[in-house]
């Protein structure tokens, strides 16, 4: 169990394991009042899948479908128990036959088919201390049901969750919560992911424009004397002000010639490069030149800098807005500074002690570290899930697609936040060269500055900085140094730097 007891399971078969666990009273609550409860979850180590006469190899992608004849999806069918639409995977979500399944559920996790991979647990977990380890991400974010990234992605609706009708009966079991996503709506033209049917025939010019940073430059003569190069990663880029994006809840209309308004959600054909040109030793605030497709908040970037704004046409989301992330930022705020606490890590330690006690991670507990990385992950490919391709058995790869059937499938959204993600480091980037300290290379939010010392506090503790050191989300941590012939010797093989450095912590 996650608190670290042991219940005993008298169960040597699928059927009585199941059977078992309906009586069990195992699951937790709803994240949220008024959302569904998440359903128990089973872990099937590689001893109790031998031990339960259940297969030890993984279907293979035909066997996974939920129609076919693969012996495990055979035996469920014959006890009365059928799986979700996602059919046989490591992770699998059962329910009975006769029951709704979405409230009736339980989640197994077969570990012999690679449950357990996309979580980077240390290898010597045995299974209490695996428990642990779930239950504590359960108490911090919600119950695991596959990939980190899959549960960041389902914990947005959990704390907006819709009204759920019983299958079956037609009774209401969950009231849902203001803010839900309830409506399956497409993107637009210009948002849509390459594969989706409004993607179809579209040039590059006519893709909106949401890219990370990925640039480097020589370091000028002067900085070329200084003996360091450091790096300084921005905590959960993504994530900071993401709870101030608004998201619509309505399709996008074409309007033409519309006034720039930056409360209104939507993409918007506009020339952005109207004061001229950037400082060469800043990457570019816009991922292109000349008229192109913008979301909202990289437009209201360009609009506080004064550059003059005049839309061409617009793809714009009319309607009531709300900002629908807010509840799942601070869920991820807490859970990071929880992850970091265990860690010893706090907010209120003396910027030495801060400094020393991150650069002393690799000595911590490796489980303590594998949930900090859980968390992390569960936010950052939670955000890529708003727009992935639908990861179905019926789907083939290079075959076009039509918008899911989910409501939480947002392309607009995650276009949005990867925007308001370059603007916001664009400007700490920019606020930090009014000091006279230009970065040397930047990917994603690992940021490289040419140094006189080994210490990120050359750069945070400059009065003028844009990057103040610190655990929130938008604040900066130190990750490494190195000597300025480590940086020429990777610039002249033209490699990105920065990127050698990413996840090089957490």
């Amino acid at each position: 169990m996650a608190d670290g007891t042991a219940r005993h399971c008298p169960a040597d078969t699928l059927a009585s394991l199941l059977s078992w666990t309906t009586t069990a009273g195992l699951g937790t609550p709803p994240v949220k009042n008024g959302g569904l409860n998440a359903g128990p979850l089973l872990v099937l180590t590689d001893t109790a899948t031998q031990h339960l006469s259940l297969p030890t190899t993984p279907p293979t992608p035909s066997q996974r479908h939920p129609h076919s004849d693969h012996p495990m999806l055979r035996h469920l069918a014959s006890i009365g128990w059928q799986t979700d639409h996602q059919g046989l995977d490591p992770w699998t979500t059962v329910h009975p036959s006769n029951q709704d399944p979405d409230a009736d559920c339980m989640h197994l996790a077969v570990a012999p088919w690679g449950a357990l991979d996309d979580w980077q647990l240390p290898a010597h977990l045995d299974a209490v201390q695996l428990a642990r380890f779930l239950g504590t991400y359960t108490h911090l974010m919600r119950t695991p049901i596959g990939s980190p990234g899959a549960c960041g992605h389902k914990l947005m609706s959990d704390l907006r969750p819709p009204p759920h009708l019983h299958a079956t009966t037609g009774k209401l079991l969950a009231e849902g919560a203001p803010g839900a996503l309830t409506r399956v709506v497409d993107p637009a033209p210009c948002e849509a992911p390459e594969g989706h049917r409004l993607a179809h025939g579209r040039s590059k010019a006519d893709k909106v424009i949401a890219e990370d940073y990925d640039w480097w430059r020589p370091p000028t003569d002067a900085e070329a004397t200084l003996t360091h190069v450091t790096c300084l990663a921005v905590n959960l880029l993504r994530v900071a002000d993401i709870n101030n994006i608004r998201l619509a809840y309505s399709p996008a209309e074409l309007v033409d010639h519309p006034t720039f308004d930056r409360k209104i959600p939507g993409s918007w054909l506009v020339e952005l490069s109207g004061s001229g040109q950037h400082h060469p030793h800043l990457p570019a605030p816009y991922p292109s030149t000349g008229p192109a497709w913008h979301p909202t908040p990289a437009v209201a970037y360009a609009q506080s800098r004064g550059i003059p704004v005049a839309p061409v046409k617009a793809y714009l989301r009319l309607g009531r807005t709300r900002p629908y992330l807010d509840p799942w930022y601070q869920r991820i705020r807490l859970a990071h500074f929880a992850a970091l606490e265990r860690l010893g890590i706090t907010a209120d330690m003396p910027p030495d002690d801060l400094c020393h006690a991150i650069q002393q991670l690799g000595s911590k507990d490796d489980v303590d570290l594998a949930l900090l990385r859980a968390i992390h992950t569960s936010a950052l490919q939670g955000i890529d899930l708003l727009a992935l391709p639908p990861n179905t058995h019926d789907h083939m790869p290079g075959q076009t697609y039509d918008t899911p059937d989910d409501p939480t499938w947002r392309p607009d959204l995650h276009a949005s936040i990867i925007a308001n993600a370059r603007a916001n480091l664009r400007r700490k980037l920019g606020t930090t060269a009014h000091t006279g300290r230009f970065p040397l290379a930047v990917y994603q939010d690992h940021i490289l500055y040419a140094t006189h010392a080994p210490e990120v506090r050359e750069i945070t503790d400059d009065p003028g900085s844009g990057f103040r050191l610190g655990l929130s989300p938008g604040h900066v941590r130190p990750v490494a140094t190195h000597s300025m012939d480590w940086y020429l010797h990777h610039y002249a093989r033209d490699i990105n730097p920065a990127q050698l450095l990413k996840n090089s912590r957490w």
